[in-house]
């Protein structure tokens, strides 16, 4: 419920909120990631997973549009599950 509402907000409110680089808004959603990966590092697997997603995004910036790279990374990652 709150993810729809915050969505919702968002929305319809977003427009006068202006441009989010000002406010260092642009910084947030990597922050919050790191923030949500860093407490699952504490085993040898999940770090060579997030260091080989890593590598995969970073390869993949200078030659695909934004946001593929991750979804790339997120993908192989996920490969991973099968074992």
């Amino acid at each position: 419920m709150a993810w729809v509402g915050g969505t919702a907000i968002g929305v319809l409110g977003g427009k006068a909120l202006g441009n989010p680089k000002a406010f260092g808004l642009d910084a947030a959603f990597p922050a919050l990631f790191v923030a949500l990966l860093a407490p699952q590092l504490r085993a040898r697997t999940p770090v060579v997973a997030a260091a080989l997603g890593a590598a995969i995004a970073l390869s993949l910036i200078p030659f695909t549009p934004a946001g593929i790279p991750i979804i790339v990374a997120a993908g192989a990652c996920l490969l991973g599950l099968r074992r």
